[in-house]
């Protein structure tokens, strides 16, 4: 009979509970990091696709407006420079290292609230909380289309990097001295920032 129980007590045993508990654990953080490098490297989620499609939007939307605007300066000044004595024809091509920025009117509501708090000691302390309301002040938009903009209550001139004059009388050397102190006067350049060039009589310059 003895013989027979130290049989047995060689025999393998049931696993304690704990272990089977921390193998579940294991199988399952498995799983779960499975699906999450399946979802990551999935299709983008709506939020990141909308921030990406905005962002070159953005961008495009901003060059366009930049090339506008140097296109615009670029005629008006065109128009001054060929009433100069001598001058001729005149193309202007405008670089501009920033576009105008433009400050929005807004109006602007501040509340308060104060809480009064005694202390144990008989002291008072008063707590302020202050929050700020901006809404942009729109009027009627003058283009005919009856509806409303925002008012503009400052605008920046736009940075200029460089002009280039191409000009029939720019092979005077005296024409091309006032065309160049003449962009440098309107639009406050340094010298090496204009470049005055003469026209070929096809119209391209040399």
């Amino acid at each position: 009979m003895g013989m027979e129980r130290d049989k047995w007590r060689f025999l393998p045993q049931k696993p304690p509970w704990y272990l089977w508990l921390a193998t579940g654990a294991i199988i399952l953080g498995s799983i779960l990091m499975s699906v999450g490098k399946i979802n990551g490297t999935g299709q983008p989620q709506a939020g990141q696709q909308a921030a990406s499609q905005a962002r070159p939007n953005d961008q495009d939307r901003a060059a366009t407006e930049l090339m506008a605007t140097a296109r615009e300066m670029a005629d008006q000044l065109q128009e001054t420079l060929a009433k100069i004595a001598g001058a001729g024809r005149v193309t202007v091509t405008v670089s501009l290292q920033s576009s105008p920025k433009k400050e929005f009117a807004t109006n602007t509501k501040t509340t308060k609230h104060s809480v009064e708090e005694k202390d144990q000691g008989g002291g008072t302390r008063v707590t302020t909380d202050s929050n700020e309301d901006a809404t942009l002040v729109m009027a009627r938009n003058g283009q005919g289309s009856g509806g409303e903009a925002p008012v503009v209550s400052r605008e920046s001139k736009p940075e200029v990097q460089g002009v280039v004059v191409v000009a029939e009388g720019a092979g005077d050397a005296l024409v091309r001295l006032r065309l160049s102190q003449a962009v440098e006067t309107l639009w406050g350049l340094a010298p090496h920032q204009v470049q005055v060039l003469p026209m070929e009589p096809g119209g391209n310059p040399k």
